[in-house]
């Protein structure tokens, strides 16, 4: 658990979280992480638009909150991502500077 996660999400949140990335980085090890990376990306965006879909009964109430969707999810991402890239900056020696075969279990 990187410190910007400490405190911040609950035990299965971060046990989620932890087995998403294992399985991207061994599907990074096969296709590559830029590939994977985005691939991850999808997935979220079409994760969530189910989530968005599965929460009204006809498609002009999920167009009506289509707007606010996108915005949240694009925000929350936007907070997360920072987050994290702010993490990586104040510890790059530590996660980056690792071994290679300790980097590669450092994402």
């Amino acid at each position: 658990m990187s410190k910007l996660e400490e405190g911040m999400f609950d035990e299965q949140f971060v046990e989620v979280t932890n087995k998403l990335i294992e399985i991207a980085n061994q599907m990074g090890g096969q296709y590559g992480d830029h590939k994977v990376g985005v691939a991850f990306i999808y997935a979220a965006a079409r994760f969530n638009a189910y989530i968005a879909a599965s929460s009204v009964t006809k498609a002009e109430e999920l167009a009506d909150k289509r707007e606010k969707a996108v915005e949240y999810f694009t925000d929350r991402f936007r907070q997360l991502y920072d987050g994290n890239l702010v993490d990586y900056i104040s510890n790059f020696e530590e996660y980056m500077g690792a071994e290679e075969s300790e980097a590669e279990t450092a994402h």
